[in-house]
């Protein structure tokens, strides 16, 4: 594979990405922020570790000084236990719905992460939040799948290579974490 090649197809995926998706999203993240929601991270694979990283970041980096409140962010890819339990005596399908069902509030945020758009545990979870009235941030791949019908935002990384749209949704949240770390030290 030629590496110039590789880049360029990579930074095409790039440049898909809609400024304005990414701007509402990040309206709805200042506004968790402001009003003390909690922002719920859910994937699988790849897109959980981007999950988890997330939720670390965007506390942790954000953190500039004692005297400001922090992000609420949870990844729901962390708890294995729960995990592994809902699944066994549920099913696989419900590990994020079901861990939703104890600590999600109305008007927190969920961040769906899934490069087809249609991971049925994540599908389920963003159905429950919109009947809980919460709010969809969806970060996908493809054609967006099924999330992008859930979600109030979506945004889409216009490529069929997994490695293309799970990097470039590890970058989308680095931007988030610049962002708000600059915002947060004035």
């Amino acid at each position: 594979m030629n590496i110039k090649n590789y880049f360029d197809i990579f930074f095409q995926a790039l440049k898909s990405i809609s400024s304005a998706q990414l701007e509402q999203a990040t309206a709805i993240l200042d506004e968790a922020y402001c009003y003390d929601r909690t922002i719920f991270v859910i994937g699988n694979g790849q897109s959980a570790a981007t999950a988890s990283a997330f939720a670390l970041d965007l506390t942790k980096q954000t953190a500039s000084t004692l005297l400001k409140r922090r992000f609420r962010v949870i990844s729901l890819t962390d708890n294995l236990s729960a995990i592994t339990a809902w699944a066994n005596d549920v099913s696989y399908e419900a590990i994020f719905t079901e861990q939703l069902k104890s600590l999600f509030r109305p008007d927190d945020v969920l961040i769906a992460v899934s490069v087809s758009g249609n991971s049925p545990n994540v599908v389920k979870a963003c159905e429950w939040v919109c009947q809980q009235g919460g709010q969809i941030i969806g970060l996908v791949g493809f054609d967006g799948g099924s999330i992008k019908q859930l979600a109030d935002v979506c945004i889409v990384v216009n490529s069929h290579d997994y490695g293309h749209v799970e990097t470039a949704h590890v970058a989308l949240m680095h931007y988030w974490v610049d962002l708000f770390r600059g915002r947060l030290a004035q």
